[in-house]
């Protein structure tokens, strides 16, 4: 007897009908859960959110999937089955969450390496979406409904699958190439130099020294009411510049001279907000939407997806029964509600990220001032801070713990029998700290003093190389030189 013919049958019956279901709302609450979290990462440093974000950024996709692949296999003639025709706009709305939130688009820098997987699968699941609507096409004006649904379904995808390109280590390199430099024309200089030489002139070589002129000054603020606008100019000025560093590309000797001379000038707390910014908008560039959505064609894309789900939720209440109200119709006023609901919070956390405060910081009047005095009260309501960059933590090992094994562990023989334990075991031993004020002035002050010694190319690697010595050398304890050798 298969282990399927002992199932009851009204069990088999009830699963039947409520499979697909089931599955289209779990793929509705996923994409919840991805909106909402999705980004929390990068300011909450708990191992639980992390695992839960990357569980279900997994699960989102796959979920879909199987919705959308029930669903064509489960399409219906709509004169068989009426209630296949308000069935068949679930598989635009399945597009959508394919799509994902704007919060996340990559959990690691790996995921933007599959793009071009990611692009087969719309065009593979934009088939089935199609070939479910095509079946239940049958000149119902419940059919049109399906068709903003379907336009706002690619949207989404398309722009997931353009961010993945556009974070992909070989795309991402050439977006940020500056143009080719030939430099001085030292040929024609030493030929003039020969020349004046031989018609007897005494000729010497001078090295000018250039004066160093940042391309960002304060007075390019012209709205103060932002909070942290000082920090977020310098944060995106030096973005554009430090992003090279994550396409291993070098920087130019004036990027260095800038760099150590602004740093140089302002506080250690400065410093670290400046930082803290520049490495929030490198995550929005790698990790979300940021890219695409920040952009005219992204804010067009963007009012297009919302205005096509507003409508097409307006003329399915026009056009259901009121009095007759089923399970499919409830489904399907959820995805409307949800999908219009992850929109407008979209629309806030985009209006409440660094971009669009650097935006707002750079114009000043009324109409500026009004929608910062509204973006400000939504951040208040859904508890969002632009300010909030990172979580301020910081992880520490207690490794003769580690060694001694004295932390009690739960379940340590399932977890052996699972072969999870050597998985788990760090974690037992691994705490966070918050970092204190006067920790992250001493690594400031000591990163200054280091930066003062570096006057060449042979003096930073020099420093670089150092893993201790210096320590040593301070206290003068070479006795315990040799632990710096390993």
């Amino acid at each position: 007897m298969k282990s399927y013919d002992m199932i009851p049958d009204l069990t088999k019956a009830v699963w039947n009908v409520l499979e697909l279901r089931l599955l289209v709302l779990i793929s509705f609450f996923l994409q919840v859960f991805l909106i909402v979290f999705g980004n929390r990462r990068k300011c909450i440093a708990d191992a639980r959110l992390q695992v839960s974000v990357w569980l279900t950024y997994l699960s989102a996709d796959w979920i879909a999937t199987v919705a959308l692949g029930m669903l064509s296999k489960d399409s219906k003639n709509p004169e068989n089955d009426p209630d296949f025709i308000i069935m068949a706009i679930w598989a635009p709305f399945l597009l959508v969450h394919l799509g994902g939130p704007d919060t996340i688009t990559a959990y690691s820098l790996e995921d933007n390496e599959l793009y071009l997987r990611h692009f087969l699968g719309l065009l593979y699941q934009l088939s089935v979406a199609g070939y479910v609507v095509y079946i239940s096409w049958n000149g119902n004006k419940l059919n049109y409904v399906t068709i903003p649904v379907m336009v706002a379904g690619i949207i989404k995808y398309a722009e997931r699958t353009w961010s993945l390109w556009l974070g992909s280590s070989q795309k991402f390199r050439k977006s940020i190439l500056p143009p080719p430099d030939p430099g001085p024309n030292y040929a024609k200089f030493m030929d003039d130099y020969t020349a004046k030489k031989a018609e007897g002139y005494k000729v010497k070589l001078k090295v000018e020294p250039t004066s160093i002129v940042l391309d960002h000054s304060p007075g390019a603020i012209a709205n103060h009411n932002v909070a942290d606008a000082s920090s977020l100019h310098d944060g995106f000025y030096f973005f554009t510049i430090f992003e090279r560093l994550f396409a291993d590309l070098i920087l130019s000797i004036q990027d260095h001279q800038n760099s150590q001379h602004f740093f140089k000038n302002i506080s250690w707390n400065d410093a670290f907000q400046v930082i803290e910014v520049e490495l929030g908008l490198m995550y929005d560039k790698l990790y979300t939407k940021a890219v695409v959505t920040y952009s005219r064609l992204g804010f067009f894309l963007k009012f297009v997806s919302t205005f096509c789900t507003l409508s097409a939720f307006v003329t399915f209440c026009c056009l259901i029964h009121k009095a007759h109200i089923d399970y499919e119709r409830i489904i399907t006023l959820v995805l409307f509600a949800g999908a219009i609901f992850l929109e407008i919070y979209a629309v806030i956390v985009l209006l409440s990220s660094s971009w669009a405060m650097l935006w707002l910081s750079k114009r000043k009047n009324w109409k500026v001032d009004l929608l910062h005095r509204s973006i400000s009260c939504f951040q208040r309501c859904f508890k969002l801070s632009h300010t909030k960059r990172w979580s301020n933590l910081v992880s520490q090992f207690n490794l003769i713990s580690f060694c001694l094994k004295d932390e009690p562990v739960r379940c340590i023989k399932i977890q052996k029998f699972l072969r999870i334990y050597q998985f788990f075991e760090k974690s037992y031993y691994q705490h966070t700290q918050t970092v204190p004020g006067e920790l992250k002035k001493l690594i400031f002050e000591q990163l200054l003093e280091k930066s003062g010694d570096a006057k060449d190319t042979k003096a930073c690697k020099k420093l670089c190389a150092n893993r201790g010595d210096r320590v040593l050398d301070k206290w003068n304890c070479h006795s315990i030189a040799w632990s710096t050798e390993i």
